[in-house]
C-alpha cells in the first residue's frame, strides 16, 4: 500500500503549462463580468441537452446572449436545458433543435430554423460527440463500422457544422468565433483510438478553420476532467473539473477572441491571464499547435 496521499489533481498537474490552474469558474473567466458581456449575440452550442454541453449553455445565457440555440439529439433532454435557462435568465431568448450532427439535411435545417429565428449566429461552440467504443474494442478486434462511427460524428459531423455556420457568417459577421471541444489526447488508454484519434483530427482541422478564414476566430478546447456519464471508471475519481468552467472559458474566447491563442489548442485548466502575458512566446515560438518532436 502506497503511503501517498491520493491527489485528485495529479492528471491535471501533469498537462498545465501555466503556475496556476483552475477546476471551477473563476474570476478572470466568469460569464457575469461586464467586460464578457454577448449582449446582442447569437450562439449555437451542439451537444446541448446534458453534461458539458449543459454548462456552456449555461454560461452563454448567463453573458447575457440575445438568442441561445440548444442542438441535441434527445428533445427531452435539450428542452429541460431550456426550462432552466428561460427560468433564471428570462431576457435570453432560446431555440431547441433536434439533429443529427453527421447528417447533412439534419445540419442544414438546424441553420434554417436558427436563420429563421435569429438571423445569423455569431458563435458556435462544438461540443457534440461520442464515444463508439467499449473497453474490449481494441483495434483487432473491434468492428470497423463501430470504429468509424467515432470519426463519422466527431470530424464530419463537427465539419458539416462548421461549413454551413462558414458560409452564412463569415460575410455577415465582423469577426465569428468556432471553439471545438476537444480532449486531453496526451492520454492513450486501451480502447479509445478512434475517439482520440477524431479528436486529434479536429485539433488540426481547428487550426486550417482559422488559416483558411482570416477574419475568423477558432480554438480548440480541452474540457478537462468533468464527470459525465462518458467518464471512464479509472478516470472518476480525477473528474473534479466542472461543467461551469469549460462554459465560461468558451465565454472568454467568444467575447476576448485572444489573437494568440487564435487557431490554437487550450485547456480549461490553465489560466488565461498568464497565457496573455506570454502571448507573444506563444506566438514567436508557435506553441499550442500540432507538430512533430523532432531531434533538432
Amino acid at each position: 500500500m502506497s503511503d501517498q496521499p491520493f491527489d485528485p489533481d495529479v492528471y491535471t498537474k501533469a498537462r498545465v503549462i501555466t503556475k496556476s490552474y483552475y477546476r471551477d469558474v473563476y474570476p478572470a473567466v466568469d460569464p457575469t463580468r461586464s467586460d464578457l458581456s454577448q449582449a446582442g449575440k447569437v450562439t449555437i452550442v451542439t451537444g446541448a441537452g446534458r453534461g458539458i454541453g449543459v454548462g456552456i449553455a449555461i454560461a452563454h445565457a448567463k453573458s447575457g446572449v440575445r438568442g441561445l440555440v440548444l442542438v441535441g439529439r434527445s428533445l427531452n433532454n435539450i428542452e429541460k436545458v431550456k426550462q432552466t435557462i428561460q427560468a433564471e435568465y428570462p431576457n435570453v431568448s432560446v431555440l431547441t433543435v433536434v439533429a443529427d450532427i453527421s447528417d447533412e439535411s439534419s445540419v442544414n435545417q438546424l441553420f434554417i430554423k436558427t436563420k429563421e429565428a435569429f438571423g445569423v449566429a455569431h458563435t458556435l461552440v462544438n461540443n457534440a460527440g461520442v464515444i463508439s467504443t467499449s473497453p474490449t474494442d481494441t483495434v483487432e478486434n473491434v468492428s470497423p463500422d463501430t470504429w468509424w462511427n467515432d470519426f463519422n460524428v466527431n470530424v464530419r459531423g463537427t465539419f458539416l457544422v462548421c461549413a454551413v455556420f462558414l458560409r452564412l457568417t463569415i460575410e455577415n459577421v465582423v469577426k465569428p468565433t468556432i471553439i471545438n471541444i476537444v480532449s486531453n489526447i496526451t492520454l492513450t488508454p486501451p480502447s479509445l483510438s478512434s475517439y482520440f484519434g477524431s479528436k486529434a483530427a479536429l485539433m488540426k482541422f481547428t487550426e486550417v478553420l482559422q488559416v483558411e478564414n482570416p477574419k475568423l476566430a477558432a480554438y480548440s478546447v480541452n474540457p478537462g476532467l468533468v464527470h459525465t456519464d462518458a467518464t471512464l471508471e479509472a478516470f472518476a475519481p480525477y473528474a473534479k473539473d466542472t461543467a461551469a468552467l469549460v462554459g465560461a472559458v468558451t465565454v472568454y474566447l467568444s467575447t476576448r477572441q485572444p489573437h494568440h491563442l487564435n487557431g490554437r489548442h487550450l485547456c480549461v485548466n490553465w489560466d488565461v491571464e498568464e497565457l496573455e502575458i506570454r502571448k507573444e512566446e506563444i506566438e514567436n515560438s508557435n506553441l499550442l499547435t500540432m507538430g512533430l518532436k523532432l531531434p533538432y
